[in-house]
């Protein structure tokens, strides 16, 4: 599925790039040449507008979405909840915001083509909006992490990995709302079931446990935990 997710998303944009390059040569001549440059630029602005569409949806739902933006490279997006009330849908809804943004910019690149009132020049948005609606719309997960798509087909499923996610956040918003760490359900720390320690969830599950044994006291379990926590940052962070 990774393989056909990076082909198709590849051989779709490269199409799209293509008759946009032939349109805006046919209505501007050598003028076109800068639409090209500009074509290639919309990628890390396309990836741009793809984590603020995070940003966007999660501020509608009171989910803080912090993006790690990187010019050519794979942008993420760090979820910080305001709430721990129905965070699964608001997890999910925060999720689809990129996918979202770049749908709506694609569909703008693209109504050029077929609608003469509109500037051509606007189909510079459609190859790499196209690629990364295409890639992050798959439920599949790159070295770089999981897509948007997989993240919201685990919520939907409620499987393990969501499970764990979901408690994770209920208890970093009680934190972040004044509640001591030490008081939160302990069942939301250890009543979970087990998935993989590469996890960006489990990693910060390790972090919370660690949190949760060193302010109650209990130096012993606070320094396993210490340490399974640096080990993981350090070899999957």
């Amino acid at each position: 599925m990774k393989i056909f997710a990076i082909v198709f998303s590849i051989v779709m944009s490269v199409c799209f790039a293509a008759v946009c390059a032939i349109e805006l040569w046919y209505q501007y001549g050598l003028w076109s040449l800068a639409s090209y440059a500009a074509i290639i630029l919309a990628l890390p602005l396309s990836s741009l507008l793809h984590e603020l569409g995070h940003m966007l949806f999660g501020a509608i739902v009171n989910i803080k979405a912090v993006p790690k933006f990187s010019l050519f490279g794979s942008s993420s997006c760090k979820i910080i909840p305001q709430t721990d009330k129905n965070l699964r849908f608001k997890v999910g809804f925060t999720a689809v915001g990129g996918l979202v943004v770049n749908f709506l910019f694609a569909i703008l690149g693209l109504i050029p083509l077929f609608v003469s009132a509109v500037p051509m020049c606007l189909c510079i948005f459609l190859p790499a909006s196209t690629y990364l609606f295409l890639m992050n719309v798959y439920a599949v997960e790159f070295t770089s992490g999981k897509t948007d798509g997989l993240v919201v087909y685990e919520l939907i499923e409620n499987g393990a990995e969501a499970k764990v996610l979901l408690s994770v956040l209920t208890v970093q918003a009680q934190v972040l709302n004044g509640k001591p760490i030490e008081e939160v359900d302990e069942k939301l720390l250890f009543d979970l079931p087990q998935i993989r320690e590469d996890d960006p969830a489990f990693i910060s599950l390790a972090e919370l446990r660690y949190e949760y044994f060193e302010a109650k006291g209990e130096e012993k379990k606070a320094e396993v935990w210490k340490t399974r926590f640096e080990e993981l940052k350090k070899e999957y962070a």
